[in-house]
């Protein structure tokens, strides 16, 4: 029985202390960005956008709606301005919208210094084909500051197609033919002389 108090006094300390060990852990963080959250502003007119206490004016002039098989994809010419110390900057919204059920939406936005290498970029995609890779199959992409993607790949059996991505992890995908994507490039054209009219 005097074998017994020591081991269980013991075991009691050891219990004891473990207890307050666990005790001192950190709590959890107050806040954690997101793994898919930029945590800092990626585009001239998300750093605008982002910005709290300030009168915030914009701008801007629907300039298309695109129907594409599996979303739509609305492209607006915009200008924003802070009123406080008169920073004003301009550009260009994509936002596309899946249909269904379950549809996703997202948008990005693209810096008027970015419009022209989007637009040589898309020339430059829409001419990759069989002949650009001795491989069984192919696809180039762009990816702007933003997180609008544009993807062209062989398919299987019906030849060349392209999609058009907007987001970080909800991403919203609509998929286009090539003569589609034409007509997004001729979009984007049209957004950028609506800009250089008010430059």
């Amino acid at each position: 029985m005097a074998l017994k108090q020591p081991f269980l006094l013991g075991l009691g300390i050891f219990l004891l202390s473990a207890a307050a060990l666990l005790a001192q852990r950190p709590g959890p963080e107050f806040r954690r960005p997101l793994a898919c959250e930029p945590t800092e502003p990626r585009t001239k007119l998300e750093a605008v956008e982002w910005r709290s206490e300030r009168v915030l004016v914009k701008g801007f002039t629907q300039v298309a709606t695109l129907n594409l098989r599996g979303s739509e994809a609305r492209i607006d010419a915009v200008e924003l301005k802070d009123a406080s110390d008169a920073t004003r900057v301009m550009g260009i919204v994509i936002a596309l919208r899946e249909s269904g059920e379950n549809a996703k939406e997202n948008r990005s936005l693209i810096d008027y210094d970015e419009i022209d290498p989007l637009l040589r970029a898309l020339d430059a995609i829409s001419k990759v084909n069989e002949s650009t890779t001795k491989l069984a199959s192919f696809e180039a992409r762009y990816r702007t500051a933003g997180d609008l993607e544009i993807n062209v790949f062989r398919q299987a059996r019906s030849g060349t197609a392209a999609t058009v991505t907007s987001g970080i992890c909800d991403r919203a995908t609509g998929y286009l033919t090539l003569d589609e994507l034409d007509r997004l490039r001729a979009h984007l054209v049209e957004a950028k002389a609506r800009l250089d009219e008010i430059r």
